[in-house]
């Protein structure tokens, strides 16, 4: 049996940084402390702008070839375009964790609300090839937007045990075209994408009966010589330090041409925000959810080339709670010697990690890419 399999659950195989018994403790009396506003110079809080799909259908950059092309579309969600392999050949795009519901949550009266609003509607979407989804936590798998977006070809990626839930709740839905995959597994297909499940730190269920039964997840993406990576949701720290299965990721896959890290800090509820609380418990928080000085050490690990934050700023109750990580995102890039200022819109250099608004898109060229 693997060691994240337990019985007919799944579990983190490293060392917690909290026991079960302090996490019960934890979530029953909810350390909570006052906001405090950031003022820092030169950070903003991101916000909503409009997509350029268009640009998915003309991305050409100035040598006359492709581009990698990602557009943050809020929280986890990202629309990706894997720029062909030769001339004749068709770019391909991959939609991850897509998410436009208003709440993050079972119901529409109650839960995690949104604090920014989508960046277009899910039919706005250009027609996708892969959906790849981290784990069944309801703001990452939102089945209302799933069945807006799904066609009878795509391709569904999802980790061990969330395949029912499709088939379950996605009318007319092509079960042939919805794979489960456990950790390290590999599937190839005939358009030249290799996708990879690989290990996460986190935890899954949408109900109280259902905690741990499907399994959470981060994914590679590769075709030819570009290479993509999405963290998903996770935490990066242990009992004994970092998360291993980052810097295994790194030497089995890596470098990465992007890669999506999740920077959340803050309230857990977007109620607590807006009552102007946060929640402190770093050793709960750190294990299950990297903090933006994890993920700027998570991108090295992984050996990220350009990295963009995400989970964080989209379900949220305050202003505040939307700054915190990216005034912490940009303490953790000046520890590493990065002078620039987040967010910015582009990034030139190699192991650069920025924040972009939500319905940006950003290009890497070819020529970047393939350092030629």
């Amino acid at each position: 049996m693997a060691a994240h399999h337990d019985k007919s659950s799944f579990r983190n195989p490293w060392p917690s940084r909290t026991s079960i018994l302090s996490a019960i403790s934890t979530i029953c009396h909810l350390p909570l402390t006052r906001a405090e506003p950031f003022t820092t110079p030169g950070v903003r809080a991101v916000k909503t702008v409009p997509c350029e799909f268009e640009r998915y259908e003309s991305s050409r950059e100035r040598d006359g070839r492709g581009a990698l092309l990602a557009t943050w579309l809020g929280h986890a969600g990202f629309l990706v375009q894997i720029p062909p392999r030769t001339g004749d050949d068709k770019p391909v795009r991959v939609l991850f964790d897509p998410i436009f519901a208003e709440r993050a949550s079972p119901v529409t009266w109650f839960g995690p609300k949104r604090w920014l609003p989508p960046p277009c509607s899910a039919e706005d979407l250009p027609h996708v090839d892969y959906i790849i989804i981290s784990h069944n936590h309801y703001d990452h798998l939102d089945l209302e937007t799933i069945q807006r977006v799904y066609h009878s070809d795509v391709t569904v990626l999802v980790p061990l045990g969330v395949k029912q839930i499709f088939l379950d709740s996605v009318p007319k839905v092509n079960t042939e075209h919805v794979h489960e995959m456990d950790w390290w597994d590999t599937m190839v297909f005939l358009d030249g994408i290799e996708v990879v499940c690989t290990p996460a730190q986190h935890n899954s269920g949408r109900g109280l009966r259902d905690q741990c039964k499907t399994l959470w997840a981060s994914w590679v993406v590769r075709r030819a010589s570009t290479s993509l990576y999405h963290a998903g949701d996770t935490g990066y720290a242990t009992a004994s330090g970092p998360c291993p299965a980052f810097s295994e990721i790194g030497k089995k896959y890596g470098p990465f041409d992007l890669a999506m890290i999740p920077i959340w800090r803050g309230a857990s509820l977007s109620v607590l925000g807006q009552l102007g609380l946060r929640v402190r418990t770093e050793a709960l928080l750190s294990t299950l959810h990297a903090s933006p000085h994890d993920a700027v050490e998570l991108a090295a690990d992984v050996k990220a080339k350009h990295s963009i934050a995400m989970h964080f700023g989209t379900f949220c109750g305050s202003a505040d709670e939307a700054l915190e990580p990216l005034v912490l995102l940009e303490d953790a890039l000046r520890k590493k010697g990065c002078t620039s200022v987040v967010p910015v819109t582009t990034w030139e250099t190699d192991g650069g990690f920025r924040a972009i608004d939500v319905g940006h898109t950003v290009a890497i060229p070819l020529a970047t890419i393939h350092n030629d």
